[in-house]
């Protein structure tokens, strides 16, 4: 099963509040969107659609600040850490990697000069002039640059497919929308839906990226591509239009990186409702359960007691589940 990137995050402006709206959503992305938003029939005006609400806009706030739970997943284990993405869109910006339980893991600052990284635990540090390849050099799950992933969740995609790139091929998609082929450049197939918003973007994983399963010396063959799905946007549930809220990050071999908002950075007098099958991100992240069953309410509770009844084992957890 492909998994992947799980993000809602907004842009900030030049105060970076550490208190960041964030929140998990469950919504149905193949739904047209509820505010009404024009369809383009037309290659040529679709993409022109695209470039408009996601290209040409200049980028109006100074920076971004993210904190998120990381899930990398292989086909035979699971590690989660937490991730924290903070800085400026001009540079510098940092990822700080920390261990469920707190430990520090990695700090990372990409800049002008590159990236450098840090690892406390070995005492040691890593440079590299260029940051993507430095960063999939030491293992880092992404295609691009922290620059580039900071402006994608903030709606902004002139990095990856910038302005006046004129595609080599296009091709209709079935549901409505066209599919877009570039010859160059870090984006090679863009599919855009009816409503100009991007669906899915494929490209060319660098020579210096290495599959876990590669890392463990396994051969790993077939098309070295990466995969960024986009969905639910926020008009699909009657909100105002804004980047979409799920982004799915696929790599070969299965793996995959994932992100989830984590709303525990919130201040404790906001409350947030979200739906989440992943029971240990339920665990982790809720002070107050609602299980549904059927449609009907099984039980309400805290972590701890959900985590210990019989019924909802049963029902989600599975006799085997120790948390």
């Amino acid at each position: 099963m492909l998994r992947g990137f799980r993000l809602l995050a907004r842009s900030v402006g030049p105060a970076l509040p550490l208190g960041l709206a964030l929140g998990l959503v469950l919504a149905c992305a193949a739904c047209a969107p509820r505010v009404q938003l024009p369809r383009f029939e037309d290659a040529a005006s679709n993409h022109a659609a695209f470039q408009q609400r996601f290209v040409a806009p200049p980028v109006t706030a100074s920076g971004v600040a993210v904190r998120a739970s990381l899930l990398y997943s292989t086909r035979e284990r699971s590690n989660r850490t937490d991730v924290q993405i903070f800085g400026d869109y001009a540079l510098p910006l940092r990822l700080d990697v920390r261990a469920g339980f707190g430990t520090m893991l990695a700090l990372m600052r990409e800049d002008a000069s590159g990236l450098l990284a840090f690892y406390p635990e070995k005492s040691k540090a890593y440079a590299h002039t260029d940051p993507v390849i430095g960063a999939q050099l030491l293992g880092m799950p992404f295609p691009f640059s922290l620059r580039d992933l900071a402006l994608v969740l903030s709606g902004h995609f002139g990095t990856l497919v910038p302005a006046g790139v004129v595609p080599a091929a296009i091709r209709a998609l079935p549901d409505g929308g066209f599919a877009y082929s570039y010859s160059s450049g870090p984006v090679r197939l863009l599919a855009v839906d009816a409503y100009g918003r991007p669906q899915r973007m494929e490209g060319q994983l660098s020579r210096y990226f290495k599959t876990q399963a590669e890392r463990e010396g396994e051969v790993v063959s077939g098309p070295r591509e990466w995969s960024l799905v986009f969905s639910d946007f926020p008009e699909d549930d009657g909100d105002p239009e804004g980047p979409a809220q799920v982004l799915t990050l696929g790599l070969p071999k299965g793996e995959s990186a994932e992100l989830f908002a984590v709303i525990a950075a919130l201040p404790s007098d906001i409350s947030v409702l979200f739906i989440e099958h992943d029971m240990n991100l339920v665990f982790r992240f809720a002070s107050h359960i609602i299980v549904l069953v059927a449609g009907r309410i099984l039980m309400e509770a805290g972590p701890e007691v959900i985590r210990t009844d019989q019924r909802v084992r049963d029902v989600y957890l599975g006799k085997a589940h120790h948390g």
